[in-house]
């Protein structure tokens, strides 16, 4: 079965967004996030989504063509950066000037 994702490296990979996700699902329950939240999680999932069709395109299970699974997981991965940045951009502009002089 861990064949059908690529293999173990793959398996492992697909481990560390999927940590982030649940981190940041956890972390909304336990503190009171900002703005920011709502562009980290979807860039967590594409970000797995990413690693799942790297590992679909070297596994058993399903094989894309060569430009469509590259396609796809270019487009994952551009998303997952666009998300990234802006969610960092949104937690340096909500900031607050007057703790961060401490």
């Amino acid at each position: 079965m861990i064949a059908w994702f690529g293999g173990e490296g793959n398996s492992i990979s697909l481990l560390i967004p999927l940590f982030g996700i649940c981190i940041l699902l956890i972390a909304g329950r336990v503190t009171e996030t900002n703005r920011a939240r709502r562009y980290f999680l979807p860039g967590f999932v594409l970000w797995f989504g990413y690693r799942f069709a790297l590992g679909l395109q070297a596994g058993t299970l399903i094989s894309f063509p060569r430009p469509i699974g590259l396609v796809g997981a270019l487009s994952l991965l551009v998303g997952f950066l666009s998300l990234t940045f802006y969610g960092f951009y949104v937690v340096w502009k909500g900031r607050d000037p007057i703790a961060s002089r401490a």
